[in-house]
């Protein structure tokens, strides 16, 4: 293992307080005093907190990007490359508070725009290849991949708004799972989904 570098120390403590706390009442006083080093030697190394923070943002989309692209390079099914990435989201947002999203998208919402544009690039061309490949292994049926990515990136953002959590009884992992199972396997019973069948051809022909 690479021995830590004093700007590692610093990051790596700072994401995880950030993430716990928020940052927008998180002192560069505090930080110093937690590390158990001064100021000075967090200025060497971040211009201010702004930069700081920054970093700490830099530093888990770079975290995102790896694990997603680790995960669909695998020679893994696609079933198992999706369940595997929410696990791996778990992990990242155990201990995400609603403070930090909202700190995000009140005090910093260019950074927030950044987490946005992870998800509508990032997270879209992974999609896109999973899609593709649960397909070439007959494990999703062939809907338009445009619709279904909108519909899933749209009900992603719904649900893990700061505003949706705070107001919500779930964590921001149990938005994500519950969401992704609706698209995973509907939300309809198989008798609902018998019925749905046999009512849309009722339907279908009375338009003929």
């Amino acid at each position: 293992m690479p021995e830590v570098t004093e700007r590692e120390k610093i990051l790596y403590f700072t994401h995880a307080k950030f993430i716990t706390e928020g940052f927008y009442k998180t002192t560069m006083d505090e930080i110093a005093r937690d590390l158990q080093i001064s100021k000075k030697t967090i200025y060497k190394h971040f211009e201010s907190k702004e930069d700081l923070l920054g970093s700490v943002c830099d530093a888990r989309i770079e975290m995102i990007h790896k694990f997603m692209d680790d995960i669909v390079d695998s020679d893994e099914d696609s079933i198992t490359k999706f369940l595997r990435i929410l696990n791996k989201q778990k992990s990242m947002s155990m201990n995400c508070s609603v403070t930090w999203f909202k700190d995000l998208q009140v005090h910093a919402p260019h950074l927030a725009k950044k987490f946005d544009e992870v998800r509508s690039n990032k997270v879209t061309n992974m999609l896109v290849k999973l899609l593709e490949q649960g397909k070439r292994e007959n494990m999703i049926e062939d809907v338009p991949n445009d619709i279904l990515i909108t519909a899933i990136n749209g009900a992603m953002e719904a649900v893990t708004k700061a505003d949706f959590i705070l107001n919500s009884k779930y964590s921001f992992h149990e938005a994500m799972r519950i969401t992704a199972e609706i698209f995973f396997n509907g939300f309809l019973t198989p008798l609902g989904r018998d019925k749905y069948s046999n009512t849309k051809k009722l339907f279908d022909n009375a338009l003929q």
